[in-house]
């Protein structure tokens, strides 16, 4: 009996030791999850949301690109931004495909029965937007048909009001946001401003929760840049390009105006262009800008370089003579005058105004390729010119020293030397303009969030004298009035230009009936208000400048003139 008792007692002590153990652990587990959910519960509550709280990106508003409209007496804008709508779907929402595809089609011009009702059975969760840039009035067209699993959202994009006008000057806005070409490359720094952020939090499901304040820096806006160019003026100067590259079957062409005394672009057009709101739709080829982006030899129109360096040197005058026999012979090759006659005794000004080749060579031997790179490297032949525009190219000329004797020569009469348009514009900016070099510029100001910055007119540099500059306009006016040109007057006025008919270089030489036409000049000439490029690449039915470029300058030199209201001379 005793020993059973004694054995009670010790199963007795083993239970109340497994009890006690039992009570010390569940205390233990029972404070432990008091601690988490009581007095850690705060912190865990951060952890948790910290989980779902994301720094969202808050883009900034692009600046616009505004131009000067003279008869409206404001500013315009060329490039701004829009809120359009992208319409989506949701596949696995969507229980009657054939009902939708049936509403649906109507507005997705691009896409097939079959195609549609692929994608709205395909049970995905997310499909790529079926179509962009929806206007309101199709947006609510297409609210009103209540289809499940059919979403619009709103998405800002640049806008172009005046659809392809200046489109190579002005560039476009990609996808991504990115300017591209003209203005919108250039300056997309500047337009763009610059992002905000954001703290959000979001659900499981990626849906934003309203809670209270978060983390916030605001984006900064874009600035607006002001072009130089008048708005009224570069549309006559587009569709009158168009006319003529269409009238004579051109390859294209190109057109450009500045103020000689400012160096500030009035227009900047090439045809054929595109429609930056719709730049997917266009080949690359369409982006570029030839106004500065594209060398040419430029021809004829280089004699007025050459002549002007004679002058400006003391070698010749407007009065020297020279004996044209139709032809000059240059180490092993002739160089010819492109009619093919001899005229005898001819004065620097008959030069010019016949366009003598050989003229053009009598003057450079006499300068000598140091004296004539050095005014040629003077006039900005170069380098580029920074007008302001995504994709300036420099021109082809080399160093001096590596000239042979015939390229000296034909550079004389613009060719073994290739140029941009913008760069031949400002060269002869320098002749109107008493022999001041001015720097082109596109662009007048711009206008950021805090204050404008305006640009100013800037010299490069003197090349010629004043006495220089004005013998050698008063020679550009008979090239005008007796000479190739006469298709470029404008009745009541002096207008001084030159016509350059350009051969293009090829792999094996120059080819053989294609030619780029070209006419430079200004008007009036004692006072200009403008100096002009006209351009026309490749016309069909003619070879010569002076019955393509020279009459699309004189209409358009006639509107200018008009325009500004700028009394006649005689």
């Amino acid at each position: 009996m005793a020993y059973n008792a004694s054995n009670e007692l010790l199963q007795l002590r083993r239970v109340n030791l497994l009890g006690l153990i039992f009570v010390v652990f569940l205390v233990l587990v029972m404070g432990r999850i008091f601690q988490r959910q009581i007095i850690e519960h705060s912190n865990f509550l951060a952890l948790a949301k910290e989980q779902h709280i994301v720094n969202e990106e808050m883009a900034a508003k692009r600046g616009k690109i505004l131009v000067y409209d003279q008869q409206l007496e404001t500013y315009y804008p060329l490039a701004t931004n829009v809120s359009l709508y992208n319409l989506s779907v949701v596949p696995t929402q969507i229980k009657q495909p054939e009902l939708v595809v049936s509403k649906l089609l109507p507005f997705l011009d691009d896409m097939t029965e079959t195609d549609l009702l692929e994608i709205l059975k395909s049970n995905k969760v997310y499909v790529s937007p079926l179509k962009r840039r929806i206007e309101v009035k199709e947006k609510e067209a297409i609210e009103a048909l209540t289809l499940e699993g059919v979403y619009l959202r709103s998405e800002e994009y640049r806008y172009y009001p005046e659809d392809d006008l200046a489109s190579n000057t002005l560039g476009f806005v990609n996808r991504d946001r990115q300017g591209q070409y003209g203005i919108e490359g250039y300056f997309d720094q500047e337009l763009s401003g610059q992002s905000g952020l954001a703290q959000v939090e979001k659900s499981s499901l990626g849906t934003h929760i309203t809670t209270g304040s978060r983390k916030v820096i605001n984006p900064e806006n874009g600035a607006d840049v002001v072009l130089t160019i008048d708005r009224a003026v570069q549309y006559f100067v587009e569709k009158k390009l168009q006319e003529y590259v269409e009238r004579y079957e051109a390859v294209g062409g190109e057109v450009i105006i500045m103020e000689p005394q400012t160096g500030k672009i009035v227009a900047m057009a090439n045809y054929p262009d595109f429609n930056p709101n719709y730049y997917n739709e266009f080949s690359l080829e369409n982006f570029t800008n030839p106004n500065i982006s594209s060398v040419y030899e430029p021809g004829s129109v280089f004699k007025i370089f050459t002549i002007a360096a004679g002058i400006d040197a003391g070698l010749i005058s407007p009065n020297t003579t020279y004996t044209d026999t139709g032809e000059i012979q240059i180490t092993d090759k002739i160089i010819r005058n492109s009619d093919l006659a001899a005229h005898g005794v001819q004065t620097m000004t008959q030069v010019l105004e016949k366009s003598l080749n050989t003229g053009a060579v009598f003057v450079v031997q006499k300068l000598g390729r140091q004296l004539f790179y050095k005014y040629l490297k003077d006039l900005g032949f170069d380098a580029i010119t920074n007008v302001g525009l995504a994709g300036e190219v420099p021109a082809s000329m080399r160093p001096f020293r590596e000239w042979p004797e015939m390229d000296l020569a034909t550079m004389s009469f613009g060719q073994a030397i290739a140029v941009t348009p913008i760069q031949l514009v400002a060269a002869v900016g320098a002749i109107a303009n008493q022999g001041k070099l001015m720097k082109p510029q596109i662009v007048e100001k711009i206008i950021y969030p805090d204050g404008a910055v305006a640009f100013d007119p800037q010299i490069v540099r003197v090349v010629f004298k004043p006495q220089t500059a004005q013998l050698v306009s008063a020679m550009m006016v008979n090239v005008v009035e007796k000479g190739h040109g006469t298709q470029a007057g404008v009745v009541g006025y002096r207008v001084a230009g030159k016509t350059g008919t350009a051969q293009i270089a090829g792999p094996g030489g120059y080819e053989k009936d294609d030619t780029i036409g070209s006419f430079v000049g200004f008007a009036p000439m004692d006072n200009p208000r403008f100096v002009m490029l006209t351009r026309i690449d490749r016309p069909k039915g003619t070879v010569f400048a002076e019955s393509s470029a020279a009459p699309l300058f004189g209409d358009i030199a006639e509107y200018l003139l008009n325009y500004w209201q700028v009394p006649p001379e005689r």
